[in-house]
């Protein structure tokens, strides 16, 4: 195979093999897989732990509950340690600001959530960017990689390590990558910076707002430098 022929391939596949950043939220970018089933994503989760959402909403620690399987029927398996949000959208996918409920349920106090905080579930505009549809995902703490790149402190959690998750009915996309949870326009009360710019597009965030960093890393620090569970994305249930 000539020369000519060679390079090409090898820088082709270099742009293939690096076309997701699991570290940067990246949600402009689209994968066309399709539905992805809220099953789908809770079989990568670990059984052998408890907390689980009963038919009327409430979320409480099972003993006899270790997988999806050994959960009462109409019941849902969160597992061991699960942050949970609660969104306030309407059928146009728009949700007023610092509307949505973030609550963290930890192995380490069974008796209900540790910790909650008021946020947001949509991006800054949710006819230009994916929203992230309802289900239950893999989710562990790890900081957005430009925040570690310069030195700062990013307290996160990243959705599906990064990977494709399905977008809501009514997104412009079916699915989209790199989706954390993270904190919120701590200058105003918007999803928007002073310049337009957007400050999600596509993940979960906390409130947003004057003095809202200092809340943001509260919630984070209660859920610990080593989270790794689930994230329960959901409706109001009342």
């Amino acid at each position: 195979m000539s020369t000519k022929l060679v390079l090409p391939i090898l820088f082709a596949l270099l742009f293939v093999s690096c076309e997701v950043d699991p570290y940067e939220e990246t949600s402009g970018k689209t994968l066309e897989i399709g539905s992805l089933s809220k099953k789908t994503l809770s079989d990568a989760l670990k059984d052998g732990q408890h907390w689980v959402e009963a038919a009327d909403g409430t979320i409480y620690w099972d003993e006899n509950a270790t997988s999806q399987g050994t959960t009462k029927p109409g019941e849902t398996y969160l597992g061991p340690n699960v942050l949970v949000g609660t969104h306030n959208r309407d059928s146009n996918l728009n949700e007023p600001i610092n509307s949505a409920k973030f609550q963290l349920y930890l192995e380490k106090n069974k008796n209900g959530s540790s910790a909650e905080i008021m946020g947001n579930t949509v991006p800054a505009d949710v006819k230009k960017y994916g929203t992230l549809a309802e289900g239950l995902y893999p989710a562990r703490v790890q900081g957005r990689r430009s925040y570690i790149e310069r030195g700062d402190e990013d307290l996160a959690i990243i959705i599906n390590e990064g990977r494709s998750v399905p977008t809501a009915p009514g997104s412009p996309k079916t699915s989209m990558t790199g989706i954390f949870f993270h904190s919120g326009n701590d200058h105003r009360k918007s999803l928007h910076d002073s310049k337009g710019n957007a400050y999600s597009a596509g993940c979960q965030t906390s409130g947003c707002g004057p003095d809202s960093r200092p809340l943001h890393n509260e919630f984070m620090n209660t859920a610990g430098s080593k989270f790794n569970g689930s994230y329960y994305l959901r409706p109001n249930p009342n």
